[in-house]
């Protein structure tokens, strides 16, 4: 099936977590999930850091913080760390095939500066998965648009009004789809 519904929404609206509650629904309904999620470190109102979490095994490392350090790759106000971005890299490259893909996020990193989780973009292309969950800044909806040419997307904005129903509608779309749960399990 290979459907991709790319996630937008404005900053803080609730992307990742709608992601994480597709994820959960979708495991325990036993299909098989895989990619990577992105989770912000809120303190106070600031976002001061985030870890990427591998969707299959909730393995977690340090993505990136609000600050400098001579190791990292710099975006804005926040520094990636190198071998988190190789292991997310990797964790795209086996993360099919699966039911359920999630790519949280590609952004300015990726697409603007061709670093951070750009593989993602030839994971997209290969296929392997049923749905796929890719969470795109609005801004950078066409630029993804371009990279995917030819494959059939779906775009799905995250409102504060719609987004308490959406990971249900989501996930709709993997069981009414034909696919059926999978035999290898989530955590592989």
């Amino acid at each position: 099936m290979d459907e991709i519904v790319l996630v937008t929404g404005e900053r803080g609206v609730g992307k990742t977590r709608l992601c994480q509650r597709v994820v959960e629904e979708a495991r325990r309904g036993g299909f098989a999930c895989a990619g990577v999620l992105s989770r912000p470190h809120i303190e106070g109102q600031e976002n001061v850091g985030i870890s990427l979490v591998d969707v299959a095994t909730g393995e977690e490392r340090p993505l990136a913080t609000a600050g400098d350090s001579p190791r990292q790759v710099r975006w804005g106000r926040y520094g990636f760390v190198r071998s988190s971005l190789e292991w997310g890299v990797r964790l795209l490259a086996d993360a099919s095939p699966c039911d359920l893909l999630v790519v949280d996020e590609l952004g300015p990193l990726e697409l603007e500066m061709g670093q951070g989780l750009v593989r993602a973009l030839d994971v997209l292309t290969r296929g392997g998965f049923c749905l796929a969950l890719v969470v795109v800044r609005p801004a950078l909806l066409n630029k993804v648009e371009e990279r995917l040419q030819g494959r059939e997307l779906d775009i799905v904005e995250v409102t504060l009004s719609n987004r308490d129903q959406l990971p249900t509608q989501i996930l709709s779309r993997l069981e009414g789809g034909g696919a059926e749960p999978s035999s290898r399990s989530s955590s592989e």
